[in-house]
C-alpha cells in the first residue's frame, strides 16, 4: 500500500487530478440522480434532465479560476450564458437554417470571450454546450420555464458539490503537495541509483516530474499565505522547497557521473541512506535526528572535489532540507507572519498587432463549424452535430497549426478505439442495465482524470460511454458508432484546414517566441545570481526569477510538443534534442540560483577578491554570448560554435585562489555546466 501511495503522489502530485476527476464524477451522478427523479415526478422527459446533467458537468470541469471564491462566482455566473443560449436556440428553433446561424454565432462569441481569462473560457463554454443540447433536444418556446429551472438544478448541485462534498482545504492540499515531493524524489533517487539498468530517458521524465511538483508548490503559496496555515512563512517554506529540489538534482547528477559498476563510498552510501529514511511520510522525531547526524558526519568526511564528494553533500543539503519541511507539515501552527516578499511585476509585453488571438481563434472556429455543419449533414442528418463538436473542441487548448493537428488526430484515433472498445464491452455487457450505469460512471471518471495525460483518452472513454448510453436506451448499433468516426474525422479535418488555412499560427514561430522568453529569463538569471554570489548578503529574490524560468520552460515545452510528434524524424529530432538542452541548463541554472542564495545568507566577509569577482563576470558573459549565439540558431541563422565550451577564465582564478570558495565554487561549476550544454545546440545546426 505505501508503495501505492507513493506512485500516486508521484504521478498526480497533490492528487489535483484526482480530486478534480472525483468533483466532476460525484457531480454527474447526482446531478443524474435527482434530475431524472424530479422530471419524472413532474412529468418531463429524460431530456431535460440531460441538460441539467450536462450543464452541471461543465460547471465542474470546466471552472479553472485560481481560487474558491472565484470558482464559485463563475459557476453561479454561468446561469445568465446558459440560460440566454437556451432561450435563443429555443427561439430560433421554428427558423430552420436561421438555428444553425444562431449555433455559429454562439461559438464565435464561446471562443471570443476567452481573453477574459479562465472565467471567459468557462462560461463560453457553458453557452456552447447549452445552444447546442437545446438544438439538439429540439427546444420549443413554450419548454423554456423548465429547461432553464434543468439548469439551475444543475448548477446548484454543481455548488453544492464544489462548496460541501468537495471545498478548497488548502492545508490538506500543501500537505499533499509536499508527501508528492518526497515522492518524486525517491523516484529519481531510484532511476539514478539503478546499477547497470539506469535509463537516461527515465531519469529526465522523473526530474521533470519533480520539477512540476516544485511549481504547483509554488503555485500555492501564490494562492494562499503559508503563514496563517503552517508554522512557516510563504518565504521561508520556498525557499526550503527550493532546497529540496535543487540538492535532489545535484545529487543525482553527481550519482549518473559515478561508475555504475564499482560500489559507492562509504560516505556516500551512508547520506542517501538518510535520505532515504527522510524521505518516508512518517519518519519520528529520532529518525530525523539519526539522519540529521549520519549525513553531516558523512559531508564533513567527503571530498568536495570528486563526483562522490558532491554527491555526498549534496544528499546531506537534500536531508536538511526535506527536515525542514517535514517539520512544517507536522507543525500546522500558524504564525505572525506575512505572505512571501513581494515579487517584481513583469514587465509589460508589447500589445500584439492585429486581431487578438482569441478573435482570430473565433473566426477560425466559425469558419470551421459551419463546414462541418455543412458536410456533417451531408453524412448524416441526424448526427452532424458530431462533426461540429469535433471542429469546435480542437480548437479548445489549441492556437498553432501543430497544437490543432496534434489534436484532431488524437481526438479521431480515441473515437476508433473507442468504437472498438465499446462494441467489445456492449457485448459482453449485454442488457444489464445496473452495469451500464455503473460503466458510464466509471467511463466518466477516467475520462476526466486522463485528459491531461492525453487527450485521445478523453475521446476514448466519451465513446464508450456512449455506447453504454446507446445500451441504456435501447438504441445501441454499430452502424451509430462507425457513424460517430466519419463525423469526428469529418470534424477533425475541417478544423485542421481552417486552421492552416484561416489565420494561420506557426507552431515552428510560437516555439521560436517561447524560446526567446526562456533565454531572456535565463539571462536575467545568470546575472542576478552572479551579482548574489559577489556580493554576499545582499537580499535577492532568486528563488521567484527561478520559479519565472521554470514556468517559461515549461511554456517552451508545451509549444514543442507538436514538432516531437512530427511527421519527419529529422524534425522530431531536432525538437527534441532542443528541448533537452533547455531542460537540462534550467537545471544548471538552479544551481546557479542556489549559490546566489546561499551568498544571499553568508556574511559580506566572505565576500570573493576584485580578481575572483573580474573573472566569474567574465564568465557569466561567456555564458550569455552562448545564449545569444543559441537565439541565432533557433531563429535559423548561422552560428558559429566556439572552440572552447567547456572552460572559463574562473576556473584558473579558483585554482589559484587561497580564498574559500563557499558559493562561488557551485556558481562556477553551474556555469560551465550551463554553457557546455547550451553549445549543444550549436553543434548540431
Amino acid at each position: 500500500m505505501n508503495r501505492l501511495a507513493r506512485f500516486l503522489d508521484a504521478s498526480d502530485p497533490g492528487q489535483v487530478r484526482l480530486r478534480s476527476a472525483s468533483a466532476t464524477t460525484s457531480t454527474v451522478l447526482l446531478a443524474m440522480v435527482v434530475l431524472l427523479l424530479t422530471t419524472q415526478a413532474i412529468g418531463q422527459p429524460v431530456t431535460v434532465a440531460m441538460l441539467g446533467t450536462v450543464v452541471a458537468m461543465q460547471a465542474s470541469a470546466a471552472v479553472k479560476d485560481r481560487d474558491q471564491r472565484a470558482r464559485l462566482i463563475t459557476t453561479v455566473l454561468m446561469a445568465l450564458p446558459a440560460s440566454a443560449a437556451v432561450t435563443l436556440a429555443a427561439l430560433l428553433s421554428t427558423l430552420g437554417k436561421v438555428a444553425d446561424v444562431g449555433f455559429i454565432a454562439v461559438l464565435f462569441a464561446a471562443v471570443w470571450v476567452r481573453r477574459f481569462g479562465p472565467r471567459g473560457t468557462a462560461l463560453g463554454m457553458v453557452a456552447f454546450i447549452s445552444y447546442f443540447f437545446a438544438l439538439f433536444l429540439r427546444a420549443t418556446p413554450g419548454q423554456l420555464p423548465i429547461l432553464v429551472a434543468a439548469i439551475l438544478g444543475g448548477l446548484s448541485i454543481a455548488l453544492f458539490v464544489r462548496a460541501v462534498l468537495f471545498p478548497d482545504r488548502p492545508t490538506v492540499e500543501v500537505r499533499r503537495l509536499l508527501f508528492a515531493l518526497r515522492a518524486v524524489s525517491v523516484s529519481v533517487l531510484g532511476a539514478a541509483s539503478a546499477g547497470d539498468d539506469r535509463d537516461l530517458n527515465l531519469l529526465r521524465r522523473r526530474l521533470d516530474r519533480l520539477g512540476n511538483t516544485a511549481l504547483m508548490i509554488d503555485d500555492w503559496l501564490d494562492r494562499h499565505d503559508a503563514g496563517r496555515l503552517l508554522s512557516v512563512t510563504s518565504t521561508d517554506l520556498s525557499l526550503r522547497v527550493f532546497d529540496a529540489q535543487i540538492a535532489t538534482e545535484q545529487l543525482v547528477s553527481s550519482l549518473w557521473a559515478l561508475d555504475p559498476a564499482k560500489a559507492w563510498p562509504t560516505g556516500l552510501g551512508q547520506a542517501t541512506t538518510a535520505l532515504g529514511s527522510v524521505l518516508q511520510n512518517t519518519p519520528s522525531s529520532e529518525q530525523l535526528r539519526a539522519a540529521r547526524r549520519l549525513a553531516a558526519t558523512a559531508a564533513e568526511r567527503a571530498d568536495p572535489s570528486t563526483p562522490a564528494g558532491i554527491a555526498t553533500v549534496s544528499a546531506q543539503r537534500a536531508v536538511q532540507a526535506h527536515i525542514a519541511i517535514h517539520h512544517i507539515t507536522t507543525n500546522a501552527v500558524a504564525v505572525a507572519a506575512g505572505p512571501r516578499a513581494d515579487v517584481p511585476e513583469p514587465e509589460p509585453q508589447d500589445e500584439q498587432s492585429g486581431l487578438n488571438p482569441s478573435t482570430k481563434a473565433a473566426v477560425q472556429v466559425a469558419v470551421a463549424t459551419s463546414a462541418a455543419t455543412v458536410l456533417g449533414e451531408l453524412v448524416s442528418p441526424d448526427r452532424w452535430y458530431w462533426a461540429v463538436l469535433t471542429a469546435f473542441l480542437v480548437f479548445t487548448g489549441a492556437s498553432t497549426r501543430g497544437e490543432i493537428l496534434t489534436r484532431a488526430g488524437q481526438r479521431i484515433l480515441g473515437t476508433i478505439a473507442g468504437v472498438l472498445a465499446g462494441v467489445v464491452i456492449a457485448a459482453l455487457v449485454g442488457r444489464n442495465q445496473p452495469l451500464q450505469l455503473v460503466l458510464i460512471v466509471v467511463c466518466v471518471f477516467f475520462a476526466f482524470y486522463l485528459v491531461t495525460v492525453a487527450y485521445a483518452l478523453l475521446s476514448f472513454f466519451v465513446t464508450i460511454l456512449l455506447a453504454m448510453l446507446y445500451g441504456l436506451l435501447g438504441t445501441f448499433s454499430i452502424a451509430v458508432l462507425e457513424l460517430r468516426i466519419t463525423e469526428t474525422i469529418v470534424g477533425g479535418v475541417v478544423g485542421i484546414a481552417s486552421a492552416y488555412f484561416i489565420f494561420s499560427t506557426s507552431t515552428r514561430k510560437t516555439l521560436v517566441d517561447k524560446v526567446d522568453t526562456y533565454l531572456e529569463q535565463l539571462n536575467s538569471l545568470i546575472e542576478a545570481s552572479i551579482d548574489a554570489v559577489i556580493s554576499p548578503g545582499s537580499r535577492t529574490d532568486l528563488v521567484a526569477s527561478t520559479r519565472a524560468l521554470d514556468n517559461a520552460l515549461k511554456e517552451v515545452v508545451a509549444a514543442g510538443k507538436p514538432l516531437v510528434l512530427g511527421p519527419t524524424t529529422r524534425g522530431r529530432r531536432g525538437a527534441k534534442r532542443l528541448l533537452r538542452v533547455l531542460t537540462v541548463s534550467g537545471r544548471s541554472a538552479h544551481a546557479l540560483a542556489r549559490a546566489g542564495v546561499l551568498s544571499s545568507r553568508a556574511d559580506t566577509e566572505t565576500a570573493p577578491s576584485a580578481e575572483t569577482a573580474s573573472a566569474l563576470r567574465d564568465a557569466g558573459a561567456l555564458v550569455h554570448e552562448t545564449v545569444r549565439q543559441v537565439e541565432a540558431a533557433v531563429a535559423g541563422e548561422q552560428v558559429t560554435r566556439p572552440e572552447k565550451v567547456t572552460e572559463t577564465t574562473v576556473l584558473d582564478v579558483l585554482l589559484t585562489s587561497t580564498e574559500t570558495p563557499g558559493p562561488l565554487r557551485g556558481a562556477v561549476r553551474a556555469l560551465n555546466t550551463m554553457n557546455r550544454t547550451l553549445a549543444d545546440v550549436l553543434s548540431r545546426t
